[in-house]
C-alpha cells in the first residue's frame, strides 16, 4: 500500500474542449518528513499507451526516498496526467470519446490534454502558476512524443529538460524506410489479438498474471493495474438478463489501435522532437531488451547529423520496453541519477552568469 498523499484535480474547458483531462498530485508519505522546497523541481509525468496515470506511483514513491537521501536534487511537488481515454479519464470522457473519436485518436490528444492542465491557471485544476516552476517532464513511450508536441499550443509550456523513457517514436516516413511501420503494425494487430475482457476481477487478476506483458510486470503494479486500468463493462448497464457485470480495459481497443495509426508517432513527433533536443536538455533511456525500440531506431534517435542531440543516453541491461512496470524501483534510482545531474548542469550553468 503506497504512502504517498495524492490528490486528484479536474480540468474542465467543455464547450471548446470535449474532453475533462484529470491529474493526480503526489506528495511524500508524512513519515520521510521530507522538506520540499520552492526552488525544487516540478516534475510532471506521462504514462505509456494502454497504462493509466497511477502506474508511475512506486517509482514516484522511490523517487521521494532516493531524494530525501541524496540531498543532490530537489523536489517542490509531483503531478502524473492522464491521457483522457485511458483509466479513470476514459469513464469521465465516455460520452464525448464515443461522439468524436470512436476510431481516432492523434497523440496531440495527449499534449493537448496535457497543456490544458498546465495552463489552467491558478483558479483552476491545480491552482498553480506552472510558469513560474522549473518543470521537468518525464515520459513513457508514447508519453515522450506527448511531451515534445506541446510546444505546439500556446501559451508554451517551458521545461528546463525532459527524460525520455523508451520514447515511443520511430523514423519518419519520408525516408522511405519499411521499417517505418513495422513497430507500429505489431503494435496494433497484438491490440486486436489481446484479451480485453473478464468475469470478474479475480478472473482478471489470474489470468493476467500468466499472460505477457503483465507476468513480467512487479506485483505492485499489477495491482494499480487492476484497481485503474479496468473499468466496469459497459454491457452492465444492459437490462436483465442481458446484463453483463464483468470488467474491460478504460482504453477501448479501437481507441489503442486508433494511436497507433496516428502520424504523431512518425513525422509530427519525431519533428518536434527533433527540435527540442536542440533547445533544451533531453535525456534519453533505453532498454536493452526493448521488444519494441531496435538498435537501429535508438541510432536514428541520437543521430546528431539529423539534428537530434540528447543531453545523455542510458541503457538499461536486461529491461525491456515496459521498465517502468517491469523495475519500478530501478526507473526511480535511473531517474534519481539523471535528476541529480540536470542539478548539477543547472547549477554550474547559474554559476557561470
Amino acid at each position: 500500500m503506497s504512502e504517498l498523499i495524492k490528490t486528484i484535480f479536474k480540468v474542465d474547458n467543455r464547450p471548446a474542449d470535449p474532453l475533462q483531462v484529470l491529474a493526480t498530485r503526489y506528495d511524500p508519505p508524512p513519515a520521510l518528513n521530507y522538506v520540499r522546497r520552492d526552488n525544487g523541481y516540478t516534475l510532471v509525468f506521462l504514462h505509456a499507451t494502454g497504462m493509466h496515470k497511477e502506474t508511475w506511483e512506486v517509482t514516484i514513491e522511490r523517487l521521494y526516498k532516493l531524494a530525501a537521501s541524496s540531498q543532490k536534487f530537489f523536489i517542490q511537488d509531483i503531478f502524473s496526467i492522464e491521457c483522457p481515454n485511458h483509466g479513470e479519464s476514459a469513464v469521465l470522457n465516455q460520452e464525448a470519446l464515443k461522439k468524436y473519436f470512436e476510431n481516432n485518436w492523434p497523440t496531440r490528444e495527449y499534449s493537448r490534454a496535457a497543456h490544458a492542465f498546465l495552463n489552467a491557471g491558478r483558479s483552476r485544476g491545480a491552482m498553480v502558476d506552472f510558469s513560474k516552476r522549473t518543470l521537468i517532464g518525464i515520459g513513457h513511450s508514447s508519453g515522450v512524443p506527448a511531451l515534445c508536441l506541446m510546444r505546439e499550443y500556446s501559451p508554451r509550456i517551458q521545461f528546463s529538460a525532459i527524460i525520455a523513457i523508451e520514447p515511443g517514436l520511430s523514423e519518419m516516413k519520408t525516408r522511405n524506410n519499411p521499417r517505418a511501420d513495422v513497430v507500429r503494425q505489431v503494435m496494433s494487430a497484438w491490440t486486436w489479438l489481446k484479451k480485453d475482457t473478464w468475469a470478474s476481477s479475480d478472473t482478471a487478476r489470474k489470468e493476467l498474471k500468466a499472460s505477457q506483458p503483465q507476468a513480467s510486470w512487479d506485483p505492485r503494479i499489477l495491482n494499480l493495474y487492476l484497481k485503474y486500468a479496468l473499468r466496469i463493462h459497459p454491457a452492465a448497464s444492459f437490462p436483465p438478463p442481458f446484463n453483463f457485470n464483468g470488467l474491460t480495459t478504460a482504453l477501448t481497443k479501437e481507441q489503442e489501435a486508433a494511436s497507433y495509426r496516428s502520424d504523431d508517432l512518425l513525422d509530427l513527433g519525431l519533428e518536434a522532437y527533433s527540435i527540442i533536443t536542440r533547445e533544451i536538455p533531453v535525456h534519453v533511456v533505453w532498454a536493452t531488451m526493448s521488444e519494441v525500440a531496435p538498435p537501429v531506431l535508438q541510432e536514428v534517435l541520437e543521430d546528431r547529423s539529423l539534428g537530434r542531440c540528447p543531453a545523455s543516453v542510458t541503457r538499461i541491461e536486461g529491461a525491456g520496453h515496459l521498465m517502468v512496470q517491469q523495475a519500478p524501483d530501478y526507473v526511480a534510482e535511473v531517474l534519481s541519477i539523471l535528476l541529480s545531474r540536470i542539478a548539477s548542469d543547472h547549477s554550474a550553468f547559474s554559476s557561470r552568469l
